[in-house]
């Protein structure tokens, strides 16, 4: 078979699982045969062996996720290992990273901690910004901190990026004066897409009954120790609920943010200084 054909075999059996299955058709072969997608175009009538193709097809028509059929996902500006078990990272959390940065920069911030270290990318990524920043991550996860120790490995961030396995915060004694977070924020009856739920480890997506427990907690937590800032992400419809438990627990402020499709997706809030 001809990587042209190939590639219409593959497209319309993708057409059930994927948005764009002719792009993912060119992603996995030229994943499977080690070459940028461009050769497919310029190799069009080359004969190749598709038995390997066929499996990797086959997964990602029964919609496993791409990055765990190869193994990675691109983020930001780096290249993360994934597997199942640990988190997809999403193009959604850069603004969240972005939105920390400049809190980072503006309050010259040296120690952070991140909740829900999965993958490791947002530690990861903010300590590539700053290259004086100190941080400490935590999952309840083994299998994310694993994955997450190779990634901070890949960028030589281990000196800097300390991994623990915790609740929240629980395990973190020392003092930060800023914390992230994309914690599990999704309502346990909320209807996920097959790739999602079938794949994507649920105790990393699924946040209580109502879905807005675990930030609530995080909320509580974090003023309890006096920590001044927190940035998370959140469910498009948990603006409202939010607002409310804030202006009851009391905080300094609290700005909601919007993704690129116009939702909610998270908050920073400020804590008065020294608050216990």
């Amino acid at each position: 078979m001809t990587i042209k054909e190939a590639l219409a075999w593959a497209t319309s059996i993708l057409k059930k699982s994927c948005e764009r299955p002719q792009y993912e058709a060119e992603l996995l072969l030229a994943y499977c045969l080690k070459v940028e997608r461009v050769y497919l175009v310029t190799h069009a009538d080359k004969e190749i062996d598709i038995k390997e193709y066929e499996n990797l097809i086959e997964r990602r028509s029964h919609y496993e996720p791409y990055e765990y059929i190869v193994g990675e996902a691109s983020f930001y500006d780096i290249h993360l290992s994934v597997e199942k078990g640990v988190l997809i990272p999403r193009p959604e959390t850069e603004i969240l990273i972005d939105l920390v940065a400049d809190i980072i920069k503006k309050e010259q911030i040296r120690h952070i901690a991140e909740i829900g270290v999965g993958s490791g990318a947002i530690s990861i990524v903010l300590a590539r910004k700053f290259p004086d920043l100190e941080c400490v991550a935590t999952d309840i996860s083994e299998e994310a901190i694993a994955v997450a120790q190779l990634n901070i490995n890949k960028y030589k961030l281990g000196k800097r990026i300390t991994l623990r396995k915790s609740h929240l915060l629980e395990e973190v004694s020392e003092s930060v004066q800023l914390v992230v977070s994309n914690p599990p924020y999704i309502a346990e009856d909320y209807l996920l897409e097959p790739h999602i739920i079938d794949y994507e480890p649920k105790e990393a997506l699924i946040g209580g009954e109502q879905g807005d427990e675990l930030l609530k907690e995080i909320i509580l937590d974090v003023k309890a120790r006096g920590i001044r800032w927190l940035a998370c992400e959140m469910g498009y419809d948990q603006r409202e609920s939010l607002q409310a438990f804030v202006n009851e627990v009391g905080v300094k402020s609290i700005q909601f943010y919007r993704d690129l499709a116009g939702l909610n997706r998270g908050f920073v809030i400020e804590f008065d200084k020294g608050e216990q």
